[in-house]
């Protein structure tokens, strides 16, 4: 006699939410032609949350564990999506968006947040403590802010800054009892960002070096292509539309001059004929007085 096998209700619940979780990002995987990639490892829930809401309306973040999302990307035809996420290890979070790959990387970066400096990382802005209430009671903390040279004075039973005072500069190494410290004064100063390892538009995968793109620089390599090209169409001659005018101007540049050097009469060129013939005259004049 074959048994059929029973399902408890928390087992036959946890496979609905699979299914959901697999149907809602087949969708997904459909209807956005650009997936980001992101490395969650290490990567806080509150950061998350955050990056939610300020990509709010240009992109959905998910996270999700790497078989359901390769299970919904190959339902939704998107086999490199596939591909690459089966090649991960790490925890995954992705981006679903209908914006230029290279453009949700920079929009990542503009986005980032302002945060604690955790020890030996590096300030990304001069650390500066200002005039304030440190709302601490004093106690051994105070050899903390004297061993970092930051003034102090008690007022009133509250430990106050006595002078605004920069406990580091941009690029400086926030010493572990200066990471400590700033988190308790509230203040931030290392900017942190989502890590995006990937992008696939389409069925082209783009790797995070490949998306790192120097906007100025690319700005200013751009602008001298367009120069020499533009230079170049006009020395051939070619009759492009963004230098049809430049083209002429340097052919009636050109027919004036030679006319002038061969004293054609043409009525552009008279005054300058004219005014050649004058200096060759007086030239000769002086030449002849002499």
């Amino acid at each position: 006699m074959i048994s059929r096998m029973s399902y408890t209700p928390s087992v036959l619940k946890m496979r609905d939410i699979k299914r959901r979780k697999i149907e809602e990002l087949e969708q997904l995987f459909r209807t956005n032609q650009v997936i980001g990639i992101l490395d969650l490892t290490k990567t806080k829930a509150d950061l998350l949350h955050e990056f939610r809401k300020r990509m709010s309306g240009k992109a959905v973040i998910k996270v999700s564990k790497k078989t359901l999302a390769a299970i919904a990307a190959e339902r939704a035809g998107r086999t490199a999506a596939k591909q690459f996420i089966d090649s991960l290890k790490n925890p995954i979070g992705l981006i679903f968006t209908n914006m230029n790959p290279f453009l949700l990387y920079i929009e990542l970066e503009k986005n980032r947040i302002l945060s604690y400096a955790k020890p030996n990382e590096k300030a990304d802005i001069d650390v500066v403590i200002p005039e304030m209430n440190t709302g601490l009671t004093p106690g051994p903390i105070l050899s903390e802010f004297g061993k970092m040279k930051i003034p102090t004075k008690i007022v009133d039973g509250m430990i106050w800054i006595a002078k605004e005072t920069v406990a580091a500069k941009k690029g400086d190494t926030i010493s572990p009892q200066l990471a400590g410290l700033l988190v308790k004064l509230d203040i931030r100063s290392v900017y942190r960002s989502l890590t995006i390892i990937g992008a696939i538009d389409g069925e082209i995968v783009i790797p995070a070096e490949s998306l790192k793109i120097d906007v100025e620089k690319t700005k200013e390599e751009l602008l001298t292509a367009s120069q020499m090209a533009m230079g170049l169409a006009v020395a051939v001659a070619y009759p492009a539309s963004e230098v049809v005018q430049l083209i002429i101007a340097k052919a009636f540049r050109e027919a004036l001059s030679l006319a002038v050097e061969t004293s054609y009469p043409a009525p552009e060129a008279l005054p300058s004929i004219l005014a050649r013939a004058e200096r060759q005259a007086r030239t000769l004049e002086k030449l002849t007085s002499s």
